[in-house]
């Protein structure tokens, strides 16, 4: 019997991955009896990526709990792969955001996933063959960083806490840059399509972008929207607002416990709008810097970049 085509969705963070996740989860069933097996994220998450970034950790010296050795990850993930591929299926699909780190890397240091190369490096030599198609979301540096700086203050601890002034000094002073990260999946990855797409050009583009995830066999307009629309409340800049406002007052201890009351209290939506920390300067510029990174990408003939309109 044939290998299986190995697909991954890698993210990254705040580019409509969970949208595209939940899609696929609920249409599992159907893949599967198309010949197409969608793994879903969670079981990706704790018996892949979790395992990988704990590895990870403990060699780059961080005080990390659990420690796992390379033998008890190369354990651990052979299991895991022996699971997934032990399955008639022509396709397999694999997606987590976390492939290249969390938001707190990026919040922290003000850059894009600071230990990214060493993640994802271990992440793929765990896979028994090579992936043939890799296919990633990127968005303008602004928004992905407010994005991420919310998403970060929903579960970080005090003692890591970073002050809006600082994370917004730490981002315009390092000049992220997404072709880079790209350039890294390239290299690691080697024999597969990477495929990319802007957050901003999503909505135009996903019915293609499932498309290509699923593979010609299926048909994505037959697919039934999640089930579960009762998603937890995106802070909105008011809520974000209300709690560095009580960190200040009352201390991160206190404040970070009032951070889900707060987020309810103020759900972004039509009264409350998105958290958005840039001057109209610093947003001018760092739109430039993403939209000269595009251009790059756009270039480089080992990525394809899916526009509307395109090819």
């Amino acid at each position: 019997m044939s290998r299986p085509t190995l697909v991954l969705h890698g993210g990254f963070h705040k580019t409509a991955t969970s949208h595209i996740q939940s899609l696929l989860a609920r249409n599992a069933k159907m893949l599967e009896r198309s010949g197409v097996q969608y793994l879903h994220h969670r079981d990706t998450r704790k018996q892949l990526t979790v395992p990988v970034q704990c590895n990870v950790y403990t060699s780059v010296g961080m005080d990390w709990d659990p420690k796992i050795s390379d033998v008890e990850l190369a354990e651990m993930t052979s299991v895991f792969f022996d699971e997934v591929l032990d399955t008639k299926a022509g396709r397999i699909i694999l997606s987590d955001e976390n492939m290249a780190g969390h938001c707190g890397h990026c919040v922290k240091r003000g850059v894009l996933y600071r230990w990214r190369r060493k993640l994802i490096e271990t992440f793929s030599a765990q896979f028994p063959y090579p992936v043939s198609e890799v296919y990633l979301g990127v968005r303008n540096y602004a928004d992905f960083f407010a994005s991420a700086y919310v998403e970060y203050l929903r579960s970080v601890q005090e003692r890591w806490f970073i002050d809006e002034p600082v994370f917004r000094r730490n981002v315009l002073e390092n000049m992220p840059s997404w072709h880079n990260v790209l350039k890294s999946i390239v290299t690691l990855f080697p024999e597969a399509r990477v495929t990319v797409w802007k957050y901003e050009d999503f909505r135009a583009l996903d019915t293609e972008i499932l498309g290509l995830l699923c593979g010609p066999d299926i048909d994505v307009s037959k697919l039934k929207e999640p089930k579960d629309k009762n998603k937890r409340p995106t802070a909105s800049g008011r809520a974000v607002a209300e709690l560095l406002k009580l960190i200040h007052e009352r201390g991160a201890a206190h404040a970070l416990d009032e951070r889900v009351a707060l987020q309810e209290r103020y759900p972004r939506g039509k009264k409350y709008g998105g958290y958005d920390p840039w001057t109209a300067q610093e947003r001018a510029h760092l739109t430039h810097v993403y939209e000269r990174d595009i251009d790059d990408i756009r270039a480089n003939p080992a990525i394809h970049l899916l526009e509307p309109g395109g090819s």
